[in-house]
């Protein structure tokens, strides 16, 4: 063990008191300037990316019009004063979030920045900031709190404009306040498990579609960047019509669906398993836990995710120092 696997390890965990800590510190008003606009856009990068996409499902589920856009496509699009414009960045330092901050206030759109550190110069590039409450110390190991927390912070908004139709959604916001040292033993259990089925030299598939896919994209960024193995996301449909035909003999794959799980799930793990031969898991929040929704048990699927990976890393590079060099530095991206 290391400095840095022990630091990785710390921030998992913390999502016992993180995500909770966030949601009593979200200021429900700011769910005031999303009202009456033509378009939500969320964006970000890497891991603030996928939490960019989570709130897309988030607000989609109330009714508002979002989509989730990398930074640079933003100039792809109108943007006007009936836009707004969510930059999700956990460690404030991205440059092409700020870049696509830029760009929308110079077209009228309200922007704001949700973010772990409100310190950061990029601050200053959006009209409003939102804050969460990780407690990330430092941004140099692989992400985990910070990215759930910017999901509860989202999902918590969303809950504002019709809480009063969404109970079930309400059900999983108080879950998530009380029921976080329950979850991670959960996740931590489960994350074990799935650790055992990649095998080194094979890739490993995230499947998995909807508010799940935020947690697939999760799962593949951790497994990528401690660098044991390469990962990629498919979505449900897409894989049945395209990387099905790439696979080859235990390969991985881990399905994470909704829970309960459906016969639809069940046939197409049939399928992974028996059909493609792949080193297969099934990855769903089983009902025990409470969470009612595929928003809410995409937070702790993602989390079984972040220990997957974790364990994973342990098994087989336990002496692992930091990120690889010069891979980090081979893009200039804070």
């Amino acid at each position: 063990m290391t400095e840095f696997l022990d630091a990785c390890y710390v921030a998992i965990r913390k999502q016992e008191t993180s995500i909770a800590n966030t949601l009593a510190a979200v200021n429900t008003q700011d769910a005031t300037i999303l009202h009456d606009k033509r378009l939500i856009i969320l964006t970000g990068c890497g891991d603030s990316l996928a939490a960019a996409d989570y709130g897309k499902w988030a607000f989609l589920r109330q009714g508002m019009n979002a989509v989730t856009l990398s930074p640079s496509e933003l100039t792809q699009v109108h943007l006007d004063k009936d836009c707004v414009v969510i930059g999700v960045s956990a460690s404030g330092r991205s440059l092409a979030t700020v870049d696509a901050l830029k760009l929308a206030q110079e077209s009228k759109a309200a922007t704001v920045l949700l973010t772990d550190k409100e310190d950061r110069d990029t601050v200053g590039y959006a009209d409003y900031t939102w804050t969460t409450k990780s407690g990330a110390t430092s941004y140099n190991i692989s992400p985990s709190s910070i990215t759930t927390a910017a999901m509860a912070y989202l999902l918590r908004l969303s809950v504002e404009n019709q809480e009063a139709q969404q109970t079930k959604i309400s059900s999983d916001v108080n879950l998530l306040k009380s029921g976080g040292k329950k979850i991670v033993d959960w996740a931590e259990k489960i994350g074990k498990q799935i650790a055992e089925v990649p095998i080194l030299g094979k890739p490993l598939f995230m499947i998995s579609e909807g508010a799940n896919y935020t947690a697939a994209q999760v799962g593949m960024m951790k497994f990528n960047e401690y660098g044991v193995l390469q990962s990629t996301t498919a979505l449900w449909e897409d894989f049945r019509h395209h990387y099905v035909l790439t696979i080859n003999k235990d390969d991985g794959a881990v399905l994470i669906t909704d829970s309960p799980p459906k016969e639809d799930d069940r046939r197409y793990l049939h399928a992974l398993l028996d059909t493609l031969k792949m080193r297969s898991y099934h990855l769903f929040t089983p009902e025990e836990i409470g969470l009612r929704t595929s928003l809410g048990q995409a937070i702790s699927n993602s989390i079984a995710l972040q220990m997957a990976a974790y364990y994973n890393v342990l098994k087989h590079d336990s002496h692992k120092e930091g990120w690889r060099k010069p891979n980090v530095d081979a893009f200039k991206i804070y």
